[in-house]
């Protein structure tokens, strides 16, 4: 239920303001001031909107935009119907600029997803934008047959076109505001990381046949496949051990549009194509890195390197063409989990192998911020997250300190 506070102006006259939780519950509080009139007209006031915002089901009249009142939206046609939660976000999606064809291209399958998906047997996502309410998105979040990170990831799309809605001046507020998963629960749903350990390794490798020399390279820096299928034999540098990762495998997007940087763009041929995809940047700025390699890997290397192109692909498919992710996966990797399960190895993915290098880094005692650079992630905290758990060290060191104090000698620390 929404209340009416009154305070008191600098004037000494009389402001009401109304106060409620959005949508009820236990939603966020907000609040609207009615204080331009005399004492009487401001409650007056703030009593019609107290009703209005009931009417409402504790949420902002529709057209209301705070401290204004009722408004146009920006733009709008006032006598047209408000646009469809879909066709909203078509608009929405095709006017962001910071964003890759190919991400652009995913957010519309998105929409095309919520434009059929049924909640309570009906097609919530059709709704004018100013139809659907928090209860829906809420119903939606528990409805739906999918993945706590899916629903996450949707999510962060449909606050987008709310506030794209309130932007335009056909919502007051965002009604997806609060009814996001908790990053902690979508943390706690992934799957538990996959490591090798050495026997399934060797096992893997073994198994592995024309293939033996991609993983021993990926294995051996943790690049993603996207990195090590873009690898160019000019990226390698044997003499210095060091493999250069500037480019990676991205998704085309609507009608093939791709989104090559010039530097590259001008040292690509017909050799470079691939079916749906195309070379661009790395994931973020920070994966564009060098990373060294070991003598043994070096050694691997080097056989695939001896009279070839600086542009020609390390690794290529049976037909010389390059490594194609989906066709890698049906037509190579499905072959080897099917080997390594009648030799009693539990399945993995390819980005496992990545896993299994950091593993081996952190066991060997590499410090963190090394890890990160050598991963190309963006953020420290993105390795500790994922990886921090692997760490001995820190164990060891405190079952070392109880001991200290169990057996009554000092603490101190470690010298270093």
């Amino acid at each position: 239920m929404a209340w009416i506070e009154k305070k008191k102006r600098a004037d000494g006259g009389t402001a009401a303001r109304v106060v409620w939780r959005l949508g009820g519950g236990g939603g966020p509080y907000q609040s609207e001031t009615c204080g331009a009139g005399s004492d009487a007209q401001n409650l007056a006031r703030a009593d019609g909107f107290k009703k209005m915002v009931e009417a409402a089901g504790q949420r902002w009249p529709e057209g209301w935009v705070r401290g204004e009142g009722f408004v146009r939206p920006s733009g709008a046609d006032p006598l047209k119907a408000p646009p469809r939660f879909v066709d909203l976000g078509e608009e929405y999606v095709r006017q962001i600029v910071d964003i890759s064809p190919g991400q652009r291209k995913r957010y519309l399958g998105h929409l095309g997803v919520l434009r059929s998906l049924r909640v309570g047997g009906q097609l919530v996502f059709t709704k004018p934008v100013t139809g659907l309410t928090e209860a829906d998105l809420k119903a939606w979040l528990i409805e739906w047959d999918r993945s706590l990170k899916t629903k996450a990831n949707y999510h962060g799309l449909i606050h987008g076109v709310f506030a794209y809605a309130v932007k335009r001046g056909y919502l007051a507020a965002n009604p997806a505001v609060g009814t996001a998963p908790k990053q902690s629960r979508v943390r706690q749903s992934r799957p538990e990381l996959r490591f090798l350990t050495e026997r399934e390794l060797e096992t893997v490798v073994r198994l592995s046949g024309p293939d033996t020399d991609l993983l021993t390279l990926t294995v051996g820096t943790g690049l993603r496949f996207g990195e090590v299928s873009a690898l160019w034999v000019g990226d390698v540098d044997l003499e210095r051990r060091t493999v250069r990762v500037n480019k990676a495998w991205k998704r085309n997007g609507e009608d093939d549009e791709t989104e090559t940087p010039g530097w590259l763009d001008r040292q690509l041929g017909p050799k470079h194509q691939m079916r749906d995809h195309h070379l661009g940047n790395p994931k973020t700025p920070k994966s564009r890195r060098t990373v060294s390699i070991s003598p043994s890997v070096a050694a691997v290397l080097g056989p695939r390197l001896t009279g070839r192109s600086a542009d020609d692909f390390v690794f290529t498919s049976r037909s010389g063409l390059p490594l194609h992710n989906g066709d890698s996966h049906t037509h190579v990797w499905r072959k080897l989990m099917k080997a390594l399960a009648a030799e009693g190895i539990a399945p993995l993915r390819f980005h496992d192998l990545r896993h299994t290098h950091v593993a081996w880094l952190i066991a060997g005692g590499a410090p963190l911020p090394h890890i990160q650079a050598r991963l190309g992630h963006e953020s420290i905290t993105t390795t500790i997250d994922t990886y921090g758990h692997l760490l001995p060290a820190g164990d060891e060191l405190i079952s070392g300190i109880i001991d200290t104090a169990l057996s009554g000698r000092t603490i101190r620390p470690l010298q270093t």
